[in-house]
């Protein structure tokens, strides 16, 4: 049986957007709550969406610990992010991995992106503590509204004068796009669900820091009640079009009938490619996946048409 969809947050709309059919097959049957999903057998991911997991970790780990006083090594980060993985995954599996040169590079860029994280503009004001109000937040806490459960809760906040700064961090980042700003925003709307924060819309300045092919990407936005409003429509028009791919399988869950992904990169670290029409190339298996949807229209159109006749 088809779940409704009711689950928001910027994985899940990337997914979305990038691959309908990774959508459908990582999180459609995980709607219930984050405890449930939040775990190593409940969603799979591949090996780099389990790094860039244990990296975001490790990130908020040593800023707390700098706060505390307490400084790591070099050698600190990258245990640390290999111990992340060991929690994530099946000690089966990391048997597997533990020693290959995949893990090792993984390991190493994900340390070398903290490193370079911590020369920005933002985390060294954090470290000199000229920013002295400050705290991490954790992305498990999400707000309802309406019958939208919304994950999109920033990495940090902090504080300078009379405004409250959100900021989240993306390790994978992606393009700007037309939608860009609307994300970003949604931090607004969680934090003023959030009894600890301002509900005054000019009190918030959105930050985010995009990883995006060596570098790290500074953008800022400045909400407004209107932005804010289209944010909310944006979500609530995802979460629409997450269920009309869910529905589209039909009572039998034909995983078939949902499409492929448009750009062969997204395929790269799929974790679902072995198993994938595309494992053998995308643009073949999308000529194969166009003729399966015109089939399946042109059959829906015959028996709408007998059914009007009759």
């Amino acid at each position: 049986m088809n779940q409704l969809q009711t689950m928001w947050s910027i994985s899940r709309r990337k997914s979305l957007i990038n691959c309908p059919r990774q959508y459908v097959l990582r999180y459609s049957r995980s709607q219930n709550n984050w405890s449930q999903i939040n775990n190593h057998s409940a969603i799979k991911h591949s090996l780099s969406d389990l790094i860039i997991r244990s990296t975001r970790k490790v990130m908020l780990e040593r800023l707390e610990d700098h706060k505390n006083g307490l400084e790591w090594s070099k050698r600190m980060i990258s245990l640390k992010i290999r111990l992340g993985l060991k929690s994530e995954i099946s000690p089966e599996r990391y048997k597997i991995i533990r020693d290959s040169y995949k893990l090792r590079d993984l390991i190493s860029n994900a340390k070398i992106k903290i490193d370079s994280l911590w020369d920005t503009t933002i985390f060294r004001r954090i470290i000199n503590r000229e920013i002295k109000h400050w705290s991490c937040l954790r992305r498990t806490k999400f707000y309802s509204d309406g019958h939208i459960d919304i994950f999109c809760s920033p990495d940090i906040s902090y504080k300078i004068q009379n405004k409250w700064h959100l900021l989240r961090i993306d390790f994978q980042g992606e393009k700007t796009n037309s939608s860009t700003e609307l994300e970003g925003l949604a931090m607004v709307n969680w934090a003023k669900n959030n009894h600890f924060l301002p509900v005054v819309t000019e009190q918030y300045i959105v930050h985010t820091l995009k990883y995006i092919k060596g570098y790290w990407v500074h953008e800022k936005y400045i909400p407004s009640d209107e932005l804010l409003q289209q944010s909310k429509q944006l979500l609530e028009k995802d979460v629409n079009e997450m269920n009309k791919l869910v529905k589209k399988m039909g009572p039998l869950l034909d995983i078939s009938q949902i499409p492929l992904s448009k750009n062969e990169s997204t395929c790269n670290n799929c974790s679902f490619k072995p198993l994938c029409p595309a494992k053998d190339g995308l643009k073949s298996s999308q000529l194969e996946q166009e003729a399966i949807e015109y089939h399946n229209a042109k059959i829906y159109f015959e028996l709408d048409r007998r059914n009007k006749v009759f």
